[in-house]
């Protein structure tokens, strides 16, 4: 179970501890971090541009028909890869962003940064915005590999959401402009597309009601 309890680590704090299930079965301790933090952003940059190399490699030597290699790509949520965390870090460090990065096994598996506050849609009161988030690619579906561990997302935002409730004063509630190939599991966590929200690059708009918003909260 989770343990919410705050317990500050130099600059940062440690919000959340608990155990993710690896595809091996085996339970893996994991914690998650809040605050601006170069090491960890650096982190994210290194050790996940090093599996997505290594995974175009296996992808290669598994599959020499360029034909279904283009297949396996299109099946994988890369829509993020050229990301730059570190690059983001420096430019969100001010007192409206926060960043949350969750680790497990000794490095980081999801990275997660919110601004705030940001106007409802939907329903009165301040929210959050996710402006980035993002699993580790070793924890994406694939077809020439399994995934290491699951639900991630939704851990590092449910941590997300209690933090902006009790830390921040924001009423439960959260909103971003999603990838196209995200937008499914954005559905399945119950947030609702608006429309005339898109951005300029014409990505649409979720919102996540409050009444499921403390669902997320209340979960486990």
């Amino acid at each position: 179970m989770n343990n919410p309890a705050i317990r500050t680590v130099g600059t940062l704090q440690e919000i959340e501890q608990g155990e993710l299930v690896h595809v091996s079965k085996n339970k893996v301790p994991y914690k998650i971090i809040h605050g601006w933090s170069l090491k960890s952003s650096l982190e994210c940059d290194a050790v996940w541009k090093q599996d997505w190399l290594a995974l175009f490699k296996q992808i290669q030597q598994a599959q020499p028909d360029e034909t279904k290699q283009n297949e396996i790509l299109a099946s994988i949520s890369t829509e993020d890869i050229h990301w730059d965390w570190f690059t983001k870090a420096v430019e969100s460090s001010t007192d409206e962003y926060e960043w949350f990065h969750l680790y497990a096994d000794g490095k980081p598996q999801a990275a997660c940064l919110i601004y705030h506050p940001e106007a409802s849609a939907l329903e009165p009161g301040d929210i959050f915005y996710v402006k980035f988030v993002a699993v580790a690619p070793w924890n994406r579906t694939c077809e020439i590999r399994p995934r290491e561990f699951s639900r991630l997302g939704e851990i590092i935002l449910r941590a997300a959401q209690r933090f902006a409730v009790k830390e921040l004063g924001l009423r439960p509630g959260f909103c971003l402009h999603s990838l196209p190939k995200a937008e499914g599991f954005y559905t399945k966590l119950k947030m609702l597309k608006v429309a005339g929200k898109e951005d300029s690059q014409s990505l649409a708009y979720y919102e996540l009601p409050q009444v499921h918003a403390v669902e997320l909260m209340e979960a486990v």
